[in-house]
């Protein structure tokens, strides 16, 4: 982690570059306030308000907002907001949340919801009887949002919502389960291929590509909590699925969470995990990939594992935007 040390006058100020939510200020050796902002030209002016550092002796730094984004299958949208279970997320202030397997139709959903806190909100819409539902809900209001791979026979599905921030592309997707009866891995794996043209479309269009979801696939064996018991054509773990991954790997895509936890225990999904007492047996589904473009923004990725409710919990990314 990368820190500065300033000395003036006796006043000691350390914080920190990567993580600038709780900042301490020392002054003859003892803290003396605490700052929490996230923006650098904030702190600049908190430190010259409180004359700890002399405006000419304060160093250059450059104009970035923190931003995090969440992405949760909440398996019910309207049941984990009136359980009072949905609100816990924003507890991390995120910019964006992402949202899969609502199960509920956008006129279904209570006004008061859809305008939570203030966000930008944007549901997809399905026929009647799917539950195949994903959701936006974002501080700042993209430049465009859109509800498909353009013009595939997996655009009326509710699986998919694109939304250009103009300083990156995020794509939030529900990825099919790929089990009989509801569903079947020749459907999965050809939603699969839709989506990895579209995305090497992006690509070749020179965008910072953000894709997020439940993708239904634990993509290796750490990923998962006991893959030797594991038939190899349990869906899920199959080598074709898994194959799926390897080539949005092979596009230029990485996974946020790797780049930062190469362990394995790590879960987000569990067999009836509603509760934390019932996590300990599960697997790996939802992911953060971000494309070479985008990678450079990327300062920190997490599983929120804590958060109960649904059998999937969140994940978290963090990154570095330019201010604007």
């Amino acid at each position: 982690m990368h820190v500065i040390l300033i000395r003036q006058f006796h006043h000691f100020l350390l914080f920190s570059l990567e993580k600038w939510t709780r900042i301490p200020v020392y002054v003859n050796g003892k803290i003396k306030i605490y700052i929490s902002f996230n923006r650098c030209n904030e702190i600049i002016k908190i430190l010259y308000h409180f004359k700890i550092v002399p405006i000419d002796q304060l160093p250059e730094y450059p104009a970035l907002m923190r931003s995090t984004l969440i992405s949760w299958n909440v398996n019910g949208l309207r049941q984990r907001h009136r359980m009072n279970q949905f609100t816990q997320i924003f507890q991390h202030n995120p910019q964006i949340v992402c949202i899969q397997e609502t199960k509920t139709a956008e006129e279904k959903v209570r006004a008061e919801l859809k305008s939570i806190y203030g966000y930008n909100t944007y549901f997809t819409s399905v026929k009647s009887g799917d539950i195949a539902e994903v959701a936006l809900f974002s501080r700042q209001k993209p430049m465009s949002v859109s509800y498909g791979f353009g013009d595939t026979p997996f655009d009326k599905e509710g699986r998919i919502i694109v939304a250009d921030f103009g300083d990156f592309i995020l794509l939030n997707i529900y990825f099919p389960l790929g089990v009989e009866p509801a569903d079947n891995i020749t459907h999965k794996l050809a939603f699969y291929d839709a989506f990895l043209a579209y995305a090497k479309k992006l690509c070749d269009e020179k965008h910072p590509i953000i894709v997020c979801g439940d993708f239904s696939i634990a993509h290796t064996d750490i990923d998962i909590f006991n893959p030797k018991k594991k038939p190899s054509r349990q869906v899920g773990i199959t080598l074709k699925e898994r194959a799926k991954i390897d080539q949005l790997i092979a596009l230029g895509f990485s996974d946020t969470f790797r780049l930062f936890n190469k362990e394995p225990g790590h879960y987000s999904w569990w067999p009836n995990g509603f509760r934390l007492t019932d996590r300990t047996r599960g697997w790996r589904l939802d992911y953060f990939f971000v494309n070479e473009l985008a990678k450079p923004l990327v300062k920190n990725a997490e599983i929120l594992s804590c958060i109960e409710g649904s059998d999937h919990c969140p994940v978290l990314l963090e990154i570095d935007l330019p201010e604007h």
